[in-house]
């Protein structure tokens, strides 16, 4: 081992980079730093920082093998033990994964026609994905759902990929719960409406409504106004009095305020940060069993997971009338534990996970 690494600064790395830097200096590792829009300071164990001038876009093939080739072209990549990226998916580097293939994306589509357009439109990229991970030496996936895609649809072999959960962002806020009130609200980001699961939200609705009429779903989607379908289902089916449509939320704190659970129906979910978020605000999460995140929690115990790969609309349906009706003594057990399992996935040991695989397995440090 050369006791050195090089680490392109890129995607949720802002977590926990300083952590990781500190497990490098206090076992003598130097580092030299690759950044692509950086200002900050670092620790005295990064002994260069490169400036890269390549503009990376992740859509665009040619973006990526520039940028491998500036690397390439300032450093000898053989000089270090690792270079390690987040995000940003380098052909050399041990990469870490917080989404889905394109191809695991393409596979989860419903619809044949969409199926086919990406194929054709973007085949070139799901060509590359595969000729790039192949010669990757490791790979951190965000949950065994990535894991298992990569396999599938990318050819890597299952030990290359390591699992390792990604961290909670808490907020330094005062918790507030939602206070009882007539109407039961539910929560929903849905941005991206259909692979976020809107549709799948409004379905269950649609089952809910018919129940119980004391109910209202609020939803974060900034393109509400420019979605005409969308505004024509709640029309045909009657769910305009039900749903209330949010821009972005500069404080998402405000959002927990107002709900009293998160829904999270996504077509497909790498992980699902905003699930733990949210457990840490005390706000009950109702998850799909094909996210990442219910890998980590426990139906009943600390969150309410549905079934959704067969009959998903009355599953989920059934999960949220099931958080609408436990009692509070088990209700706030329910979020005691939550909170505790959210809290326990901090940016920090997510770093500690990765630097032992990579340099010190069973290494700890307080």
């Amino acid at each position: 081992m050369k006791k050195k690494i090089a680490i392109l600064e890129s995607g949720f790395m802002r977590y926990y980079l300083k952590d990781f830097l500190f497990l490098c200096e206090i076992n003598g590792i130097d580092v030299d730093l690759f950044c692509l829009n950086c200002t900050k300071s670092f620790s005295p164990c990064v002994k260069k920082i490169y400036f890269l001038a390549t503009k990376y876009n992740p859509k665009n093939i040619k973006s990526i093998y520039e940028l491998e080739n500036e690397i390439k072209s300032v450093v000898d990549i053989d000089n270090y033990d690792y270079f390690l990226s987040d995000c940003i998916k380098l052909s050399f580097a041990c990469n870490i994964l917080h989404n889905l293939s394109l191809a695991g994306k393409l596979y989860a589509a419903e619809n044949p026609l969409i199926r086919f357009l990406v194929l054709l439109t973007h085949k070139n990229r799901l060509r590359m994905q595969t000729k790039h991970f192949k010669k990757c030496p490791k790979i951190f996936a965000a949950s065994n759902v990535v894991k298992n895609d990569y396999i599938k649809h990318c050819e890597i072999s299952p030990n290359k990929i390591v699992v390792v959960y990604p961290g909670t962002n808490n907020s330094n806020e005062e918790i507030i719960e939602k206070s009882s009130t007539e109407k039961f609200v539910i929560g929903s980001v849905t941005c991206g409406f259909i692979t976020k699961g809107g549709f799948n939200v409004l379905r269950a609705l649609r089952v809910l409504v018919k129940r119980r009429k004391y109910i209202i779903v609020k939803m974060i989607n900034p393109k509400y106004k420019k979605q005409i379908i969308l505004k024509l289902y709640l029309k045909i089916f009657g769910l305009e009095k039900y749903v209330t449509f949010l821009p972005f939320q500069k404080n998402i704190n405000d959002f927990y305020k107002e709900i009293d659970c998160l829904v999270c129906a996504s077509k497909y979910e790498a992980f699902g940060r905003i699930v733990t978020e949210a457990m840490t605000r005390r706000v009950p999460v109702v998850v799909g069993s094909n996210m990442g995140a219910s890998e980590i929690l426990e139906d009943g115990n600390n969150a309410f997971i549905f079934n959704a790969y067969e009959n998903a609309t009355e599953n989920l349906a059934n999960k949220i009338e099931e958080v609408m009706l436990v009692d509070k003594e088990k209700l706030s057990l329910l979020k005691n534990n939550a909170v505790k399992v959210a809290n326990s996935y901090t940016w920090g040991n997510f770093a500690k996970e990765i630097f032992n695989e990579l340099y010190l397995k069973n290494f700890s440090y307080k």
